[in-house]
Parts: structure tokens; C-alpha cells; sequence
């Protein structure tokens, strides 16, 4: 099953697949959702308390969960739930362990960002590598084509549309980690520090 499951991924991120190709298991959203949150988990940790990022990953799941479930009912096609969100999830999980290197490298600029905002009016003093920036910003502009394709098959749409609801998740994720970061911030008394780009949503 979880080889069928890696298999569909790597299709689906290739654009040669989509959800409904997924396998239909309930049983898999459980260990996706542990298995996306954790890598997210692992992004933002490299800058954030670990109590703080595993909320803001939490909270990117809920989001994703939410988003999915409100387009497909909107659709009338709710019972393509399981296959599109456990999707999403798994093409997430592989792009952002697909990120996790690469951001390992700024970590150590943003954590210094946290401590000094002042460095942000230097900036000939924090420079971030173009490539290294270009590679993260393909990484999140892949992440966002695969969710438009995804929903473009999964919510019966045309790929404009797929895109603006791609955008939509995009946007209401950010809203709810800035919000979970918030939260964890007042409950587990973490700094502040500037959030990780992550891939899921």
C-alpha cells in the first residue's frame, strides 16, 4: 500500500496523475497527516521553539483539511475528501522534506533576524544566496501548481479556477500558523521569530 502510495506521489507531482489516482483508504490520512505535519514540524523547528512549531504545523493541516473539505462541498462532491486531502498531504510531505535542506542553510540568517531586526536595514549584511532562494522559491511555486492540479481534477474546475483556489488555501494556511504562532507564543512564552516557508497548502 505505502509503496502504491509513494508511487501515485511522485506521479502526481509530475502532473501525470491526479486524486482520483490516490489510493481510497481512511485508513491513510492518519499516518499522512503525521508524516506532512512532522516534516513541516522539522522546517519551522530550525528557526522556532519546538512547542511552537509543532502548533504552526498543526495548524497548516487543519487548515488544509478545512479548505478541502468547504471546496468539495461547494462542488457537491464531498466524497472526494479522503482522496484529495490525503493528496495534498502527501505531495506537501514531499516537497517540504524536499525544502528542509535547503532552508537549513537560511535558518541561521532568520534565527539572527529574530535576535537583531535592526540587520534588516543592512541589507549588503544579510544576503540570503540567489540560488539557494531561487531553488526555495521553485520549490513553493511546484507546491502551488501541484494544488491547483489537484484541485482542478478534484473539484471539477478549469485550471484558472484550480489556481485561485490553490491561492485561497495558500492564504487561509498562512492565516491560521501566524495565528497558531501567535497562540503557542502567549502559551509557551516562545520569542518570536520569522516563520519558515513551508509547502503545505
Amino acid at each position: 500500500m505505502y509503496a502504491q502510495v509513494l508511487a501515485v506521489t511522485l506521479r502526481i507531482l509530475a502532473f501525470r496523475a491526479g486524486p482520483q489516482d490516490f489510493p481510497f483508504d481512511p485508513r491513510l490520512t492518519m499516518p499522512l497527516v503525521l508524516i506532512a505535519g512532522g516534516a513541516n514540524a522539522m522546517l519551522f523547528a530550525q528557526v522556532l521553539p519546538l512547542p511552537t512549531a509543532l502548533t504552526m504545523a498543526a495548524a497548516m493541516v487543519g487548515g488544509t483539511a478545512l479548505v478541502t473539505r468547504s471546496v468539495l462541498r461547494a462542488r457537491d462532491v464531498p466524497e472526494r475528501f479522503n482522496q484529495t486531502f490525503n493528496t495534498l498531504l502527501a505531495t506537501a510531505a514531499a516537497l517540504t522534506l524536499l525544502m528542509l535542506p535547503l532552508f537549513a542553510q537560511m535558518a541561521p540568517v532568520l534565527r539572527e533576524l529574530a535576535g537583531k531586526p535592526e540587520l534588516l536595514e543592512q541589507p549588503d549584511v544579510m544576503q540570503v544566496p540567489q540560488g539557494l532562494a531561487f531553488l526555495m522559491n521553485l520549490i513553493n511555486f511546484w507546491n502551488l501548481a501541484v494544488t491547483a492540479f489537484v484541485f482542478r481534477h478534484a473539484a471539477n474546475v478549469q485550471l484558472w479556477l484550480g489556481v485561485v483556489i490553490a491561492l485561497i488555501l495558500a492564504f487561509v494556511v498562512l492565516f491560521c500558523v501566524i495565528f497558531a504562532g501567535l497562540i503557542a507564543g502567549v502559551l509557551f512564552g516562545a520569542g518570536a521569530a520569522p516563520p519558515a516557508p513551508s509547502v503545505l497548502g
